[in-house]
């Protein structure tokens, strides 16, 4: 009789963790344990560039950037690393206290929409009169549309 308890026993906290491991596997495929889902979109400046605008979409992102050293600037680069990865060129003059048209990005791998990313970007610049190739680096954390 006592064996037969003891299975009895066994066996309905079985279940009973079978059924919690169950629910843990659904709460994870639809991400409710990612933190990033949760923290919502974030954007950390760099000291010589605010991000006025952003997307990230496919395989761009895209950015309008203003200024903040007080002086004319061109933009040469941008440099993006972390989930996202890619570079372009470009030769875009920013007025004192402007801001830039789109500069686009071409990134990899292609983004998923609704899912967040973490990534760095780093703008490569000349402010009026000061030294070339001077870097800006901002930190994103972004959802993709």
């Amino acid at each position: 009789m006592k064996g037969q308890t003891a299975l009895e026993y066994l066996i309905t906290y079985g279940w009973a963790i079978l059924v919690i491991l169950v629910v843990l596997a659904v709460l994870w495929y639809y991400g409710v344990f990612s933190p990033g889902k949760w923290a919502g979109e974030s954007v950390s400046e760099g000291s010589a560039f605010k991000v006025i605008d952003k997307k990230l979409s496919g395989t761009t992102l895209t950015l309008i950037l203003g200024d903040k050293t007080g002086s004319q600037t061109t933009i040469s680069a941008i440099d993006v690393s972390g989930d996202i990865t890619g570079s372009a060129t470009f030769s875009q003059v920013i007025a004192a206290g402007g801001t830039s048209p789109e500069l686009a990005v071409n990134v990899s791998p292609a983004t998923t929409a609704g899912s967040f990313y973490k990534f760095t970007v780093t703008t490569t610049y000349q402010a009026a009169g000061g030294i070339a190739g001077q870097k800006d680096i901002a930190q994103f954390n972004i959802k993709a549309v």
